[in-house]
């Protein structure tokens, strides 16, 4: 991509694409972060396997692992074509942006609350205008919202604040990674809306499950958890697939 400029990248396989827009960092690199929230579009083809039952997949995507399918219709009915993907746990998330990082051959992330909160400072959000920017519980009807309705931020971002939190990386290990949900969501007060609330993850977001054991992909409690996904340089993490090999040449 051509530093400072907003770029789209197609999913191969798909009809999705996703916009991406510059973020400037700290030490005066590049990373770019999607325009909107992840949809439905994108991550109903990864969890179904649609790209392999349309023969568009790739041995490489393939190997991808996907979570497995939800026994509950996860969009609570709020909506789904262009509405935000929900409820997927963090482990759905990092397997969902490997995915994209295979199909596209470039290396998109979930955020480190580092790299999100430095994505909140420049969107500069106003603090008395939430609700032009954000669906919060002051205007949401208790509800997800089609993705881009509110009003874009200075960077170009919709809905960096309410819909559905955001997953990003507070550290653990590859095999355990932790993480926090940022920016709210659909139920958070507009005065909890900034860039430094979280809400860590509660086991009680899959109380209700009445699987056994419960379901390591999917919450069945926690309708405001979602994600978008940034791209940066690659950063020297392995994807599951590479992990696999480098253990089988020890």
């Amino acid at each position: 991509p051509t530093p400072g400029q907003v770029w789209v990248q197609d999913i191969p396989g798909t009809a999705c694409s996703l916009t991406m827009r510059p973020v400037v960092l700290a030490d005066g690199g590049e990373m770019w972060v999607m325009e909107r929230e992840v949809t439905w579009n994108p991550f109903d083809v990864f969890i179904f396997r649609l790209d392999e039952k349309s023969k568009k997949s790739t041995p490489e995507s393939d190997a991808v692992t996907r979570p497995t399918k939800p026994y509950i219709a996860v969009d609570r009915g709020f909506g789904h074509n262009g509405y935000p993907a929900l409820s997927m746990s963090l482990k759905n998330a990092l397997q969902f942006a490997e995915w994209v990082s295979t199909k596209t051959g470039r290396t998109f992330r979930i955020p480190t609350v580092d790299q999100w909160k430095l994505i909140c400072a420049q969107a500069s959000i106003p603090s008395d205008q939430i609700d032009d920017y954000a669906w919060c519980s002051d205007n949401s009807g208790e509800k997800t919202h089609p993705v881009g309705k509110k009003k874009a931020d200075a960077l170009g971002l919709h809905d960096l604040y309410g819909n559905v939190g955001e997953w990003c990386l507070t550290g653990g290990t590859p095999e355990k990674p932790e993480g926090v949900l940022m920016g709210g969501g659909y139920e958070s007060p507009a005065v909890e809306l900034n860039c430094e609330s979280n809400q860590p993850y509660d086991i009680m977001w899959n109380d209700s499950d009445p699987q056994f054991p419960k379901s390591i992909w999917w919450f069945a409690d926690a309708a405001y958890v979602g994600i978008r996904l940034v791209c940066v340089e690659d950063d020297g993490q392995m994807t599951s697939k590479e992990k696999d090999e480098n253990h089988d040449e020890e």
